[in-house]
């Protein structure tokens, strides 16, 4: 009886509610230093910045573009300035460009917390856009508060006078702030170590409100590009994103001059000193190596695999109606026998001509992935066809044979291009596949892991998701690198395989900086996917080291981590991506290297591949997020197909306008931390507070494995409600959960779990950048608790939050009382343009064992709900 399956219910209409706000505790003060220290401090700091811009105005001074000298601001605080932004706005020549947090400042010069004067600061780091006059009306601002702390400002820049009073620092926009974190002098070198004749690189430069400055940006970066011998590739520039670069291409020599100017720290390097210049990075190509297996014992056959399925592969009707999904990737191999007729390759770029047979291997990979899970699950194929957009072509190298994205091309753009393909006219054809409401990228640029700030294609996805209502689902990215274990190698021989595991755990967390998630894995309206250690393969040969044997929900020892922009859980959940296993190097020190292993062979998910000969039968193993992603994808057209079918039963409801946002609660709906957690708390504990540990583990695990077979339909034991709703600032809704008659009063062990996603609007050049927060509170628990998700604090911090209460502790309910969730939401950075969707999904379960059917009890006092108005 436990295994019946039941269709999932639906929530009535929400009623309206007033908004539940969090418990108000005031925030900890900060100490500041004396006015005297204070202004002694910074003098100097004003009249370097005097000195920067006339050095400016000299060197433009015969510029024949007649550009007038600028510089920008940065200014480091201690704390939140309140209204800085439309201080700022009130000074001619002050342009606002962006603003970022800061945590974990060293408390220093007289600030520091006034509860806890050793613990680290948090402030924020605002970026501003001056000329010679507005900087001298700033100059003239700071000597009146110099002389006086409590002087009056003018009307609407009072918030300057407090950004004095905690701005810790007040410098120009430098070359190194241009450099830091790119890792673009890491890429010229490695290129020019392969002596190649041009180097491409990436401008992203300040977004100017104007356009004709941001055409005298361009002007400006193009004669000093000529003037070294080089050429602009590509320029472009999408204001919604405040997303403005430029593609470039320089001889090699005048990369080797640029890099011998800054060994030799010469103060002014001509390209790297112009001050429209934001950051200067390597060209985010997403690079896949192509796997380079000529053995035929490395790539099996698809009659290996046990019929039923294979036998009949060939032959299965070929997918019927639209398209749901999107793949954005490589060329895929269009006849192999698990594509052929799946597939609508979408090519106007051309980029299939470049590819041969052998050279189409990540695309069909994806493709078989999507369209038919891990082969060795043998799951039904997808009934619609896949649209697939090719981003990357094959380049050959000393290295080997690469699928990436062109160096000629900016990634950001060509992603806008193929997004806005789908959906909008050009010139006179049609929207290429508008019914499309999935788009998968199982790519990322490994020159950009996740720093503090949004990286443009993060940006550009979350508008995108929001412009068009689609969600986005991507890899979290792969992390190759060897794992230096805190053991020794004679040790681990007499560990028991949970103590193995925990070794490796340590040495993962401990090179957390490494390991970070990568462009655009940090975008908060997509759903991030990190690989679970878990595939279909069968037992592990024994040549290799299986790093975690028993356990199938951990993250995988090459799955990237978290956390997101402002600390969200990021990725949010993890999906099957194949048994990654290692290899012992040979110790050069006492301590074990383990070093990740790449093989055709199992364990891993079996997938279609062209091989070595490009064949239309074959098939290879493989792992990696990539692979989660895809799964990912495929089971959102699996809950797509279940949301239609619902609203068939239901009488169209819920409506398919929430159908985005319901798909991505229900596919978090299904994750929980499982046994990973307490190996993963404890090795925080060593480092962090009990809290903190909690926290910090939730960085590796996100929400958590998913179990999706647990989302696509109810049990007798366990009953799964859906809600949907729109919600503008400062609204609320509440729904009401039926108590089922048989947990009245009773002890039985019991699981709530309540997940809520949307998609929110953005302002990119904000810190807080998140328009729509959104968040449920629920009035009533289940006399549960928290351990079996993760932090309170951090499920509210992205467009997910996830959260399972569990408890056996007797609760007082009566006959009839409701569970009362509400849902609440409030503009964050501005004024939402629109309101807000969202989609709720509620379960509570009860042990498999216990005898009772709640799901009969909810569906009746739901029934009765729905049927009553209509009386």
């Amino acid at each position: 009886m436990a295994d019946t399956k039941h269709p999932l219910l639906i929530f009535p209409e929400p009623t309206q509610a007033d908004p539940v706000g969090r418990s108000p505790f005031p925030p900890p003060t900060i100490k500041r230093p004396s006015h005297s220290d204070q202004a002694g401090r910074l003098e100097p700091q004003f009249r370097r910045l005097q000195n920067a811009i006339e050095g400016r105005r000299l060197a433009l001074q015969d510029n024949p573009l007649g550009i007038q000298p600028e510089q920008v601001l940065v200014l480091e605080t201690v704390g939140d300035i309140q209204g800085f932004v439309n201080a700022v706005r009130r000074i001619d020549g002050l342009e606002w460009l962006a603003e970022y947090e800061l945590r974990n400042l060293v408390p220093e010069y007289g600030f520091e917390w006034s509860d806890k004067p050793k613990k680290p600061l948090d402030g924020r780091l605002f970026l501003l856009m001056t000329d010679q006059a507005a900087l001298r009306e700033l100059n003239g601002l700071f000597k009146k508060w110099e002389k006086n702390r409590k002087v009056k400002f003018p009307h609407g820049l009072t918030p300057l006078r407090d950004a004095f009073d905690y701005l810790k620092e007040i410098r120009p926009w430098s070359i190194a702030d241009r450099l830091r974190e790119t890792g673009v002098i890491e890429d010229w070198k490695n290129r020019l170590g392969q002596e190649q004749e041009t180097i491409p690189f990436e401008i992203e430069l300040w977004h100017r409100t104007a356009k004709s400055r941001r055409d005298l940006a361009e002007d400006h970066l193009r004669s000093e590009i000529q003037s070294m011998g080089g050429v602009i590739l590509q320029q472009t520039a999408i204001p919604d994103i405040a997303y403005h670069a430029i593609l470039g291409q320089l001889p090699n020599n005048a990369i080797k001059r640029t890099i011998d100017l800054l060994d030799d720290d010469v103060a002014d390097i001509g390209l790297l000193s112009i001050d429209d210049i934001m950051y200067v990075r390597p060209v985010g190509q997403c690079a896949i190596r192509i796997a380079d297996s000529e053995e035929p014992t490395q790539v099996a056959t698809m009659a290996m695999l046990e019929p039923p399925q294979v036998a009949t592969m060939a032959m299965l009707e070929p997918p019927q109606g639209e398209p749901v999904a999107a793949l954005l990737d490589g060329v895929p191999l269009t006849g192999h026998h698990l594509c052929m007729d799946r597939v609508r390759v979408d090519d106007p770029d051309g980029y299939s001509s470049a590819y041969r047979a052998t050279d189409r291997c990540h695309g069909t990979e994806m493709t078989s992935l999507i369209c038919h899970g891990d082969l060795g699950r043998k799951d039904s194929p997808l009934s619609s066809p896949l649209y697939v957009r090719p981003i990357m072509k094959p380049v050959r190298s000393r290295e080997g044979v690469w699928e990436l994205i062109p160096d000629d091309v900016l990634p950001v753009d060509l992603v806008h291009r193929a997004v806005r393909r789908l959906y909008e006219r050009e010139d006179d054809h049609p929207p290429v596949a508008p019914t499309v409401q999935i788009i998968n990228i199982s790519v990322c640029d490994p020159a950009r892991p996740f720093f503090r700030e949004m990286s443009a294609w993060a940006r550009l996805l979350d508008w995108l998701s929001w412009k068009y209502q689609i969600l986005f689902i991507v890899s979290a990215g792969n992390a190759l690198d060897d794992i230096q274990l805190d053991a020794p190698a004679e040790s681990l021989a007499k560990r028991q395989p949970g103590d193995v595991a925990g070794v490796v755990v340590n040495a993962i967390t401990a090179d957390t900086r490494n390991r970070r998630i990568l462009a655009p894995a940090e975008s908060i309206n997509a759903l991030s996917v990190g690989a679970a250690h878990d595939d279909w393969s069968g037992e592990a040969p024994h040549r290799f080291i299986d790093p975690f044997p028993s356990f199938s929900d951990w993250p995988s020892v090459i799955s990237r981590h978290g956390p997101g922009y402002r600390r969200a859980l990021k990725p949010e959940i993890l999906v099957p991506g194949g048994r990654q296993t290692v290899a012992a190097k040979v110790p050069t020190r006492s301590n074990r290297v383990l070093t990740v292993v790449s093989s055709n062979r199992p364990p891993g998910q079996a997938v279609a591949t062209p091989g070595a000969r490009g064949m239309l039968d074959e098939m290879r193993h493989t792992t990696g997020t990539s692979n989660a992603a895809a799964l990912t994808t495929r089971q959102a057209v699996a809950v797509h197909e279940m949301l239609n079918d619902l609203r068939g039963v239901t009488g169209g409801h819920p409506d398919e306008e929430y159908e985005v946002v319901m798909v991505k609660a229900l596919l978090v709906h299904g994750a929980s931390w499982g046994s990973a957690a307490d190996v993963y708390k404890e090795v925080q504990k060593t480092r962090h507070s009990g809290h903190v540990a909690k926290e910090q583990a939730g960085r590796f695990l996100g929400y958590g494995a998913v179990n999706f077979d647990r989302i696509m339909s109810c049990t007798n034991q366990r009953v799964t409600v859906l809600g949907v709703g729109q919600l503008d600032d400062r609204d609320a809704h509440r729904f009401g959960f039926p108590v089922p008659p048989s947990l009245v009063d009773s002890a039985h062990h019991r699981r709530l779990t309540i997940t809520l996603a949307w998609l929110t609007p953005v302002a990119s050049t904000t810190q807080k950048y998140r328009l729509a927060r959104l968040w449920y509170d629920f009035q009533k628990d289940l006399a549960g608790d928290r351990k079996a998700s993760a932090d309170h604090n951090a499920v509210r911090r992205g467009t997910v939050q996830h959260e399972i209460i569990e408890g056996d502790n007797v609760a007082h309910f009566a006959d009839g009382d409701d569970i009362k969730i509400t849902v609440n939401c409030r503009a964050d950075a501005g004024d939402l343009p629109r309101p807000v969707r969202y989609g709720l999904a509620v379960t509570l379960e009860v042990a498999e064992d216990v005898g009772i059917s709640i799901y009969q009890e909810v569906r009746d006092r739901l029934h009765v709900r729905v049927r009553s108005p209509r009386r």
